[in-house]
């Protein structure tokens, strides 16, 4: 039974960071906008791709039985705190912290 809330635990967080994604996704839309003609348009196009894509494979493989390995989260967090912000970073480490229950527990 403890299992299975940890469980749901892990897809709970991820799911709040798959949906968290929306705002620096919004933000970074917002800035190509404003900067459809500079030199930087290019990035922020490009900051605003990778961040949808990384929400929407989130949201779709919440509950995959491969979040249950710490190894998958971590190269997740990693991901998340180098190319995304901090705002995703933070529902992930929760999201570890109960895998790693999850595993002790086996």
């Amino acid at each position: 039974m403890k299992k299975q809330k940890y469980r749901n635990r892990i897809t709970f967080w991820l799911r709040v960071s798959g949906w968290l994604c929306l705002l620096p996704a919004s933000v970074w839309l917002r800035l190509y906008r404003m900067a459809s003609w500079s030199s930087y348009s290019s990035f922020f196009l490009i900051e605003l791709i990778v961040t949808v894509t990384f929400a929407v494979f989130i949201l779709t493989t919440a509950t995959s039985k491969g979040w249950l390995k710490r190894k998958n989260l971590v190269s997740l967090l990693t991901f998340a705190i180098l190319f995304l912000s901090i705002i995703v970073f933070i529902p992930l480490v929760f999201s570890y912290n109960a895998c790693s229950k999850f595993n002790k527990e086996q």
